[in-house]
């Protein structure tokens, strides 16, 4: 009974996916700006949704263009380039007039950095990171290479799906402990039980998705109230506790994947898509707020007082960047995938 009033009580709208996906990136904001050390699991989810998302997308759409190899992967670099582009632009100026591009430039192979500044593909190997969140992006690149044929395989239905997420895990853990060069290896589990809730439509029940946020929230509340809070109390000197924070971003990255999936089979909002797209932009341009954070030292009031205002700053900027310049390209990519589905049925009329 319990369950089913707390049910009843939640807004429809905050279980959009967009606002979950919007909450994930203020997540990886608050994991940069405080010692709350959460941020990995939120990233660990978007790997998760990335991975459903683009297999409903491949299998429903890109599949139905003309040449959908090749129309999938320039719709996902057309999605994720122009904006990593122009932060990477705004990344570079606030760098140099804080003085510090110059190390970036010294401390990093100059041509290694050029391309993974054009294409993200290496961005995490740099020795220097200007945009320290990019790292994901890179993983994200990788996977799309990929996808396409994890999904066909996925979707032959040559193995039942908890063994598809086993196999994905030991593929994980054992590029992890071999610490494999091709680190989205290390990554694949939490994109693969993305696409494999896609390809069986997992629909977690209400009550599943409850009780994993009960578990999460009494896992969280035990740690930071006992003498183990340093697991996810790290900062900028991590105690010896620290060594399971990655552990712990694991185990709350599987707890909150039955939500994850549970708000990709709802409707949020309005302005719900919106709050999507912000969260990329917020996931990338927050640290440039970080950065200019790090750069006024003072008492502990006057750091707080330029989170406050980075934080106004990162999300003011990030709707402007949407509203004039990452929402009209995104319309002219639709159009063109658009376009690219009626020359596939015209081709398909005429043979």
């Amino acid at each position: 009974m319990a369950t089913r009033s707390l049910e009843s009580q939640m807004p429809k709208g905050i279980t959009g996916p967009g606002l979950f996906r919007l909450f994930l990136a203020l997540i990886v904001f608050v994991h940069h700006c405080s010692r709350f050390a959460v941020g990995t699991s939120a990233v660990f989810v978007f790997f998760t949704l990335s991975g459903f998302w683009v297999y409903k997308m491949y299998m429903e759409r890109y599949r139905r263009t003309r040449q959908p190899y090749f129309t999938y992967l320039v719709s996902r670099a057309w999605r994720l380039l122009p904006a990593f582009w122009l932060i990477t632009m705004l990344s570079a100026l606030f760098l140099y007039f804080n003085g510090s591009l110059a190390q970036y430039w010294i401390n990093n192979d100059r041509l290694h950095l050029a391309v993974s500044s054009l294409f993200i593909f290496g961005y995490s190997n740099l020795r220097m990171l200007p945009i320290v969140p990019a790292w994901s992006l890179d993983m994200e690149m990788q996977f799309y290479v990929l996808a396409p044929v994890i999904a066909l395989f996925i979707a032959r239905r040559k193995l039942v799906a908890i063994w598809v997420v086993l196999v994905s895990a030991a593929v994980s853990l054992t590029s992890y402990l071999l610490q494999s060069s091709f680190q989205t290896a290390s990554f694949l589990v939490f994109f693969v039980i993305g696409m494999t809730a896609a390809s069986v439509d997992w629909r977690p029940s209400k009550r599943v998705v409850i009780g994993c946020i009960a578990v999460t929230a009494l896992l969280l509340f035990c740690c930071l109230a006992s003498p183990y809070r340093g697991i996810l109390l790290v900062g900028a000197h991590p105690g010896p506790n620290s060594i399971y924070t990655p552990h712990a971003n694991v185990a709350l990255a599987l707890l909150a994947v039955p939500y994850a999936i549970h708000t990709t089979g709802k409707k949020g909002f309005r302005a719900d898509g919106m709050f999507a797209d912000l969260s990329y932009l917020i996931y990338l341009l927050h640290w440039i707020g970080i950065l200019w954070i790090d750069s006024h030292q003072g008492t502990i009031l006057h750091r707080l007082l330029f989170i406050a205002l980075a934080w106004v700053l990162v999300l003011a900027m990030a709707y402007i960047i949407w509203r004039f310049y990452d929402r009209p390209i995104n319309r002219v990519r639709s159009r063109w995938v658009a376009g690219r589905i009626s020359a596939a049925v015209a081709d398909a009329k005429l043979a």
